[in-house]
C-alpha cells in the first residue's frame, strides 16, 4: 500500500480554509486558531501537510515541558539556535518573528500548562504571527478559563469522524481498492471515525484482495476478516 497518499477528505478542507485565512494578512483575521478532535482523525497529517506546503513554524509539545523547555524548542525552530536561558528565549523568538507573520502551529497543545498558552499569546501580541493550536476533542472549552487567550480565538476547526467517502477514496489512491460503499460505511462505522483504525483495516484488507486475486472489496470480504468485531 502505497504510504505517500494524502486523502482531500472535508476535515482536510476546513484545516486547510481556516490556517489561509489566520495567515493571511492583508484579507486573513490573523490571531489564535484552535484544531480539535479525537485522535486518529488525521489533525497532525493534515496541519504538517499544510505547513509543507506554506512553510512556518511547526512544533510537536513534549509531556511535562517547562517554560524553558518550550521556549527553548521554539526558539530552535524560529532561528536554529537554543539560547540559555528563559529571557534569552523570548528575545531571541520575538526578534526573529517580529512582524514576520510566520504561522506557528504547535500539535499535541493540549499537553502544554496553561501558562505555556499565555507565553503562545504574548509572541502573537508581540509579533502579529497567528498562533494554531492542535489538541484532543475538548481542548477548546479549557481555553474559556483564559479570557485573555479565549478572547483571541478567531477560529476553532472540529475534526469530524472519517466517513464512508473518506474510505472509499483512500481505498482507491492508496491500495487501489475498489471498495463497495456498503463496505466502506460498515469500515468507517467498526473504526469510530479514525483515519488511524481505517489505515490498518486497509492494509488487511489489501492483503486479502491479492490472495483472493482481485481488486474489489464488499461487506462479505469486510465480514470474512472480522473487522471491527471483538
Amino acid at each position: 500500500m502505497r504510504r505517500d497518499i494524502f486523502i482531500e477528505t472535508g476535515n482536510v478542507a476546513k484545516l486547510r480554509k481556516s490556517l489561509n485565512t489566520l495567515s493571511d494578512t492583508e484579507r486573513g483575521r490573523p490571531g489564535i486558531g484552535v484544531i480539535q478532535g479525537e485522535a486518529g482523525r488525521g489533525k497532525t497529517m493534515a496541519a504538517k501537510e499544510w505547513h509543507t506546503v506554506n512553510g512556518g513554524i511547526f512544533l510537536r509539545v513534549l509531556e511535562g515541558w517547562s517554560q524553558f523547555g518550550f521556549l527553548q524548542e521554539l526558539a530552535f525552530e524560529a532561528t536554529g539556535d537554543r539560547p540559555g536561558n528563559t529571557a534569552k528565549c523570548r528575545t531571541s523568538i520575538m526578534n526573529a518573528l517580529n512582524k514576520s507573520h510566520t504561522a506557528i502551529i504547535v500539535d499535541e497543545a493540549d499537553r502544554l500548562n496553561i501558562g505555556r498558552i499565555e507565553d503562545l499569546r504574548d509572541v502573537h501580541d508581540m509579533t502579529g504571527c497567528p498562533v494554531i493550536l492542535i489538541g484532543e476533542e475538548g481542548f477548546y472549552p479549557k481555553l474559556h478559563a483564559r479570557r485573555r487567550v479565549h478572547s483571541r480565538v478567531v477560529d476553532v476547526v472540529n475534526f469530524d469522524p472519517i466517513n464512508a467517502e473518506d474510505v472509499m477514496l483512500f481505498a482507491m489512491q492508496a491500495a487501489a481498492l475498489e471498495v463497495s460503499p456498503e463496505a466502506c460505511h460498515k469500515l468507517a462505522q467498526s473504526a469510530k471515525g479514525s483515519f488511524r483504525v481505517v489505515y490498518g483495516y486497509m492494509l488487511r484488507l489489501e492483503d486479502y484482495a491479492k490472495a483472493q486475486n482481485t481488486n474489489v472489496i464488499d461487506t462479505k470480504a469486510v465480514e470474512s476478516l472480522r473487522i471491527g468485531r471483538a
